[in-house]
């Protein structure tokens, strides 16, 4: 993967990040887990998809779909085991 790519690719992931951040809200913290869990699995699932020779969505040396679906399945399943924010009502009456 060239510099480029890298670059490119975490810019996507930080999209990703961004946008998930914005549908789900939270803090600071939340941000930052969000961003590093898009970063991390979208260039995990560019690699699996590459090592599976998946050829759908390509830009470049980039494979945007299977990239782009692991970063919605990691922060999917990063939000659901970081659990509710602390000092926020969890939306039952009491």
């Amino acid at each position: 993967m060239t510099a480029p790519a890298a670059l490119y690719g975490l810019i996507i992931a930080s999209i990703c990040g961004f946008a998930f951040h914005f549908i789900r809200g939270g803090g600071l913290s939340r941000l930052l887990l969000y961003l590093a869990t898009a970063w991390l699995s979208f260039f995990t699932g560019h690699f699996v998809g590459e090592w599976l020779n998946w050829r759908l969505a390509r830009f470049g040396p980039l494979n945007l779909f299977p990239a782009v679906l692991a970063a919605i399945i990691g922060m999917l399943l990063a939000s659901f085991l970081a659990g509710p924010e602390k000092g926020k009502p969890s939306g039952r009456a009491g």
